[in-house]
């Protein structure tokens, strides 16, 4: 059977524009022998650095797949201003994020020069990239020397993480969401509330726990993965929500999570929040 890595394998062979091509995450980590092989709901997700990024922004290309028929493709952009690709074939799900070669190449050039060291926006977009490839990466196309940077680049570049004045800023966002979502529930807009309970709230407590427990030295994945499986109880209890469209339901989590926030941004800055209680 032909699997899509397969597929895009053989594909990326005859593709001149691409110069660099690297899967990463769940997939990588088996190629590599460093974990166990991917479940069947794993993606797969690749990087290509390219010397035609706008190529991408089409579905065009993906004819070229063999074995594969695509059933739906959305471009979104993702950090540091490159795109990010979703397709889903019949082989299943990839993620693909489209780097240019002329970016990455300069990235490659300033990291040999030690300038990742010295110039901070550099050391922040390195360690973006080293963040994401530090979950398991493998070169599929571009030869040792790009395989050589890509794990010199994890071990060596500082990840890319939340300042405490990041952290800091989050939770002010969301205590201003907070005041404007109980507008929108005196207002009776339940679903409305919902949206922006889970948008701005849960997700601002999901990314300071993901750098509370970076920080800490535990395992930790970006998007709230397998938090279920990797949380104690009471720190799953700051993000985990069962919440009924009703105005009590919504209140208790919108002051439930808030008070996680609190919590949360204690623990991570040794600063205890001084906004005034809402009601």
């Amino acid at each position: 059977m032909v699997t899509l890595l397969d597929s895009l394998r053989e594909w990326m062979k005859d593709q001149p524009d691409v110069r660099v091509a690297a899967v990463f995450g769940s997939h990588a980590r088996s190629l590599s022998g460093e974990g166990q092989p991917a479940d069947p709901w794993s993606d797969v997700d690749l990087q290509i650095v390219t010397t035609q990024p706008g190529r991408y922004r089409d579905r065009a290309w993906t004819a070229q797949l063999k074995g594969q028929e695509l059933h739906a493709y959305a471009v979104r952009p993702v950090f540091g201003g490159v795109q990010k690709v979703t397709a889903l074939f019949s082989g299943g799900e990839a993620d693909f994020v489209i780097i240019p070669y002329r970016r990455l190449w300069l990235g490659r050039l300033a990291f040999s020069l030690g300038l990742h060291k010295r110039v901070p926006g550099i050391q922040r977009g390195l360690g973006e990239f080293a963040l994401v490839m530090s979950f398991g990466q493998k070169v599929l196309k571009g030869g040792p020397g790009w395989q050589q940077f890509y794990t010199r680049a994890v071990k060596e570049v500082p990840l890319a993480h939340l300042t405490d004045e990041d952290a800091i800023a989050l939770g002010e966002g969301a205590y201003v969401d907070a005041t404007s979502i109980l507008g929108k529930l005196a207002r009776g807009e339940f679903v409305a509330v919902q949206r922006w309970l889970h948008r701005s709230l849960i997700e601002t407590n999901f990314r300071i726990m993901h750098e509370l427990r970076v920080r800490k030295g535990l395992v930790s994945y970006p998007d709230g993965r397998r938090v279920e499986q990797l949380l104690s109880p009471e720190e799953l209890a700051l993000v985990r929500f069962e919440v009924g469209l009703n105005e009590a339901s919504l209140r208790a989590a919108i002051f439930a999570s808030l008070a996680g926030t609190r919590k949360l941004l204690t623990e991570l800055t040794g600063k205890v929040p001084t906004w005034p209680e809402l009601r």
